[in-house]
């Protein structure tokens, strides 16, 4: 699998003396979330990790509409994987690797 680059925001480009120390540090601030942001969406891009969650929890998020197809979760209760396919829960089968 390739490796994705995303660009981060460098830094705040404000060092104005005339803005009050609490805006350049609420932008300081903005700028680290949004670059830890960017880190969390390139990992998530790069490395497939399915979401972990009980048994009990997939089948209130089933019941509740949330799920779609196409999604793969991890159920935690049977240590299994568990996808949605044409509107219908499945799990999915596994073998030993290799």
């Amino acid at each position: 699998m390739a490796n994705i680059f995303l660009e981060r925001v460098d830094a705040a480009p404000i060092s104005n003396s005339d803005f009050p120390f609490d805006f350049n540090q609420w932008i300081a601030n903005t700028v680290d979330t949004l670059n830890e942001i960017i880190s969390d969406i390139q990992n998530a891009l790069t490395v497939f990790v399915s979401p972990n969650y009980t048994a009990a929890q997939i089948s209130s998020m089933f019941t509740a509409g949330m799920l779609s197809n196409g999604l793969i979760l991890f159920d935690t209760t049977n240590n299994e994987y568990v996808g949605m396919i044409s509107g219908v829960l499945v799990k999915f089968q596994t073998a030993a690797y290799p």
